[in-house]
Parts: structure tokens; C-alpha cells; sequence
């Protein structure tokens, strides 16, 4: 894995998510990131089976053990959950389990304490005060947060981008992800923007904006993308 790049004294970490096989999994660790994702939410089109979702994770942890393993789930139910962490080798399990739906604070405890595992929880914004209150959050318990655009019956993957100026003036109560319609040519941009304000994400996660199709990753335009975040991480 790459050295994790940094504007200024803060690490800002690359996860791609809606990874659907081993392979493109080992190719896109080895562009540098610190996190994949791979998603178990039902009618996704980057939906996986717990099945090649172990097989990924083995992949990804034989490729570098120290990138995180982030499995996204959407109000999944026990049975569901136990489908994709049940099992015993920890090769095949994910590091970090990431709620991306209605979970109320007290199951997002109690499913970090269940399976081990740091919880990010992830909210769909609609509007800057969506973005403060969910900011603020503290006891659900969660590691760090996912900002991402609010778009109708959508858990994520939309493509769409949250307008930066939300932002000005917002202080997040611990780490946090930026995501929704980052690719190569607007997350440098968009990172230079926060820094003005005075805003840095910990990370930044990218899904559609680097396929060639839902769930086919392009390799090329993965590789861009770390490429800028560290480029404007480099910037004075």
C-alpha cells in the first residue's frame, strides 16, 4: 500500500467501494488505497453473495493486510448479517462493518458489539443542517461517518455530488468520509475547496464515477484517483 497522503497534518484516506470480484479487488488495492468496500445490500447492481464477498476479503488481506475491509450493509437483519460474518476465518470476514440505512443508535451499538467490529455509519444528506446534526452524532457509537448525497430508495452509488459550500462552518465531532460523485478530475478540486474553508475530510470514497459499467471497476480511472488525492494532498 502507498503512503497515505495528507493535506497539511491530516491523513486523507482513499476507500473504493462496490467491489464485485477477487481480481479487480487485488488491482485496486494495488493502486494504493487504505479501504475497499463491497456491498451487501439487495437490489444493488454492485451486490454481492457472501460467497465472493469472503473470496474478496481473502484476496484483498493476501494483497495487503493493512488495507481495512468495509463491508456495507443497509437495515440488514441478523440472518443477513450472519450470511456475510459468520464465519471463522478471520481472512474471510471484513474489519469494518458501514450501515448505510435507518439504523437507530442503539443497533449500531449493539452490532459493533456483537461482531467486533468499528461501526461507520453512513447518512444521506439532503441539506446543511442534515450535515450538522449528523455530524454531531455521538451515540450510536460509531468510528467515523460517511456524508454522502441523498437520493430516493438509493443507499448509494448515485453519482451525485454534495455541493462543497455545505461545509463552510460545519465541525464533525469525529472522522469522517466524503463521498458521492468524486472521480479524478473533481475530488483534488473538491479537497482544495474544504482546505479553504478550513475542512478536511479523513478520507474519500469513490464507487460509480470509476466504472465502466455498475460493479466493473476501471483500473485506470481507480489509479487517477489516488493519483489526485495525493497530488492535492502535496499542494502548500
Amino acid at each position: 500500500m502507498g503512503e497515505i497522503p495528507t493535506m497539511g497534518s491530516i491523513p486523507v484516506q482513499v476507500k473504493i467501494c462496490g467491489l464485485t470480484t477477487p481480481q479487480q479487488a487485488r488491482a485496486v488495492v494495488a493502486c494504493g488505497v487504505q479501504a475497499v468496500g463491497v456491498v451487501a445490500v439487495a437490489g444493488s447492481p454492485r451486490w454481492v453473495s457472501p460467497v465472493v464477498s469472503q473470496a474478496i476479503w481473502t484476496a484483498v488481506q493476501e494483497q495487503d493486510a493493512s488495507v481495512e475491509r468495509v463491508l456495507v450493509v443497509a437495515d440488514g437483519d441478523d440472518v443477513h448479517l450472519d450470511a456475510y460474518l459468520g464465519v471463522q476465518d478471520s481472512r474471510q470476514r471484513p474489519t469494518v462493518l458501514q450501515l448505510h440505512g435507518q439504523e437507530r443508535p442503539e443497533r449500531c451499538r449493539r452490532l459493533s458489539r456483537h461482531w467486533g467490529l468499528p461501526v461507520w455509519k453512513a447518512h444521506r444528506i439532503r441539506s446543511p443542517e442534515d450535515l450538522e446534526t449528523a455530524g454531531q452524532r455521538r451515540q450510536d457509537g460509531a468510528a467515523a461517518r460517511l456524508f454522502d448525497a441523498y437520493v430516493p430508495r438509493q443507499f448509494g452509488g448515485t453519482g451525485r455530488q454534495l455541493p462543497v459550500n455545505w461545509f463552510c462552518g460545519q465541525r464533525f465531532s469525529g472522522p469522517w468520509w466524503l463521498a458521492g460523485g468524486l472521480e479524478p478530475e473533481n475530488v483534488a478540486a473538491t479537497l482544495r475547496q474544504l482546505a479553504v474553508m478550513g475542512v478536511r475530510p479523513d478520507g474519500v470514497d469513490a464507487s460509480s464515477r470509476l466504472e465502466h459499467a455498475p460493479g466493473r471497476k476501471d483500473l485506470r480511472r481507480c489509479a487517477a484517483f489516488v493519483a489526485a488525492v495525493r497530488g492535492a494532498a502535496c499542494e502548500p
